[in-house]
């Protein structure tokens, strides 16, 4: 068979012609055995090529003694052999000419150093002949738009039917993609495909993120990533699919870092890996969540509606005990439901006192005897008010049911507004979920369920202006900056690089006697503050480094023999050094962080500083270098942004000092590139006349 001389589109891997099945059989407790079953059972369209060679037919379809007597080259081969066969397979579908293998063997790079060897091997094997590799390590694809069931996961058969639709799932985990077609199943959401990518050997999730991007049947998709192999492709395909009206949704595992020293930084313990692919996702406008079951039906609910108007909520239930729950989990997850308008109040007078017209709306509530347009005046108020972004309609036993659902099913498909409906029936009303899976309107079971769903739609929304395209520009002000400094940085060699950046610092003279300390304290002019500096310590307030407010000569004396003998306690033989500084007047405390991820570059955070960092853990984070715009942006995110902006008839700071300065600092990152380690800047305190950098340290690794 003639080679290939070009590899095949991941677009043709997905929605392939022909495939060949190496290692089919009829027995279904086999992997060969279960995705032939599934094949067949789902009414695959394309050519099935079976091989084996002890079988001269297999389910009705002839069997081949190896893949080099198939008459054409398949487009894929998916491959179900035990690691000792895996190398010889590779190599006869290269020479056959085969499209890609689908690899379901196991055992390999996620095992061991051996296995990791042979899975080089068969990639190495298979770019010789133009191949392409999914997996190893992987369970296979579910298109249901090709009724190709080529996967080995037995919940192919609890379905009938594959739900065909505009949701793609892409998956490191293979079992995670059984899991999820079932509740994909079971809710009523469409899919475009599901992949189950496994080692990521040679295809990688960003191949098939492209692919599903540029998908004409899909419209939203999701992925399970466990590890990124191409951070920055991931954000320019993430933000190519916003630009194309898709909506991309990501789960990522490892959301701790065990290995974080967080004895030596703040800045590290708080910038880590989840966090900067969590600032990657919201600047490239992916919704992220926690949970994969939720994904899968907050995307179903994304593909069935018209993108949401706004992020206020309108909501009708049928019990007021439930409505209450509801309005109480709406308020703890800053979800807003909508204030009515006054003619929609006018529309709800109709049937309901002013004081039971509220939101939720408990139908229950209504004044005279029962009858069925009271639903339907409530449904369409509630859902017609010009404030809700979104309808809500939780169904739980009630009277009227199918009459209701009827309605609501109606309200949805005038595609005026996103519609949710909660099936709270449990087994009770099978007979309506039935008639909404046919009726095709998105539904949840839960109320947690419904709560994400909503968090999810907000984002949505929001996610619209808050994309970050392009890099940022140096300030023409702020020229490139020399650091010759390496290992770690004492407050006084941070403080110097700071204000290279133009960063306000307060007035410092660094002393090795008391008499230099006085004098220093009388230029400066008291009160001032003191500091001991011993290389390599974070924390020196816990260890008696630091001391405020010393108001004159008689106080400096007694501090500053303190002062010594801490030193001295802390570093023995270390030599005597304490930085006097200038004392800066009240406000509010940050911190302000650098650090330098391996796979998603430069971060900067900013959040809650002072001797709280850890308590709190209040941070905004960003990939480096920001605007000035964007340092404000991410101000507002900090639940301490009351007190920056004047709460409670308390005066404003100067924020936009503060944003100028961290800025100004953010272009550190880039500057100092793989030399940053991490620096930071705690406390750095906002004061209603400026921006200071109260202390600082950092550590640099040799150019």
């Amino acid at each position: 068979m003639v080679q290939r001389q070009h590899p095949i589109p991941v677009s043709r891997i997905i929605e392939p012609q022909s495939i060949a099945l190496i290692g089919a059989t009829e027995d279904y407790a086999k992997f060969g055995g279960r995705i032939l079953h599934h094949l067949v059972d789902h009414g695959y369209a394309g050519r099935i090529f079976p091989i084996n060679p002890k079988r001269a037919e297999v389910l009705g379809h002839p069997c081949f003694k190896s893949i080099a007597d198939v008459p054409e080259a398949p487009d894929i081969a998916i491959v179900a052999l035990p690691a000792s066969s895996l190398e010889a397979a590779i190599r006869s579908c290269g020479e056959a000419g085969v499209g890609a293998c689908i690899v379901v063997t196991a055992q390999l790079g996620e095992f061991s150093e051996e296995g990791a060897a042979l899975e080089r091997r068969i990639v190495e094997i298979a770019q010789a002949h133009s191949m392409r590799i999914v997996g190893p390590n992987c369970m296979g694809m579910i298109v249901p738009a090709a009724k190709m069931a080529l996967s080995s996961t037995p919940t192919l058969r609890y379905a009938k039917a594959l739900p065909q639709g505009r949701v793609a799932f892409v998956s490191q985990s293979g079992a995670m993609m059984g899991s999820l077609f079932l509740q994909a199943h079971d809710h009523g959401v469409g899919l475009s495909g599901m992949v189950s990518i496994g080692n990521q050997a040679d295809l990688e999730l960003c191949d098939f993120l492209e692919a599903f991007v540029a998908h004409e049947g899909t419209e939203v998709i999701c992925l399970y990533i466990e590890g990124l192999k191409s951070p920055q492709r991931f954000r320019a395909l993430c933000l190519r699919a916003r630009r194309a009206g898709k909506r991309v949704l990501a789960v990522k595992a490892g959301r701790t870092d065990a290995g974080t020293a967080m004895a030596k930084s703040h800045t590290s313990s708080l910038a880590g890996s989840y966090s900067a692919f969590e600032a990657l996702c919201r600047e490239a406008g992916v919704l992220l969540l926690d949970d994969p079951d939720q994904m899968i039906l907050c995307a179903g609910i994304l593909d069935r509606n018209p993108r949401a108007r706004g992020s206020e909520v309108g909501i009708v239930c049928a019990s007021g005990g439930g409505g209450a729950i509801l309005a109480d989990h709406l308020a703890l997850s800053g979800i807003a439901a909508v204030a009515y308008a006054p003619d929609t109040r006018a529309k709800l007078a109709q049937d309901y006192l002013p004081s039971h017209q509220n939101n939720p709306l408990d139908l229950g509530g209504h004044t005279g005897g029962l009858e069925f347009g009271i639903f339907e005046r409530a449904i369409d108020a509630v859902h017609d008010d010009p404030g809700a972004g979104v309808f809500v309609y939780v169904m739980t036993p009630q009277p009227m049911m199918p009459e209701t659902l009827a309605h609501v099913i109606h309200t949805w498909k005038r595609g005026e507004k996103p519609v949710v409906l909660v099936l709270n029936t449990s087994r009770f009303a099978d007979d309506l979920r039935q008639a909404a899976l046919q009726a095709g309107i998105p539904f949840v079971q839960r109320l947690q369920d419904l709560i994400v769903a909503l968090q999810v739609l907000g984002a949505d929304h929001a996610a619209e202006t808050a994309l970050r395209a392009d890099e940022a520009h140096r300030p023409a002000h702020l020229p490139q900056v020399h650091v010759a400094a390496k290992g770690f940085l004492t407050e006084p060699e941070a403080k110097r690089i700071l204000a290279d950046y133009g960063l306000s610092v307060p007035a410092a003279q660094l002393c090795g006697t008391l008499d230099e300390a006085l004098s220093a304290a009388g230029s400066i002019g008291y009160p001032v503050v003191l500091k001991g500096v011993v290389a390599d310590v974070v924390h020196k307030s816990d260890l008696g480094l630091v001391r405020v407010g010393i108001g004159d000569d008689e106080a400096l004396r007694a501090v500053f023999a303190e002062m010594a003998q801490a030193i001295d306690k802390a570093a023995p033989g270390a030599p005597l050094r304490i930085d006097v500084q200038q004392m800066i007047g009240p406000g509010v405390e940050l911190i302000v962080g650098l650090s330098n991820d391996p796979a998603f570059g430069p971060q900067v955070i900013v959040g809650a500083g002072g001797i709280h960092v850890e308590l709190m853990k209040d941070v905004a984070q960003m990939r480096a270098p920001v605007t000035a715009e964007e340092v404000g942006q991410m101000l507002r995110r900090l639940r301490i942004w009351p007190l920056l902006d004047g709460a409670r008839g308390q005066g404003r700071m100067d924020v936009a000092a503060a944003c100028e300065a961290i800025a100004r600092l953010s272009w550190l990152g880039p500057d100092l590139g793989a030399r940053l380690v991490d620096l930071e800047v705690n406390p750095f305190r906002v004061t209603a006349e400026g921006a200071y950098a109260l202390d600082g340290r950092g550590t640099l690794a040799t150019g």
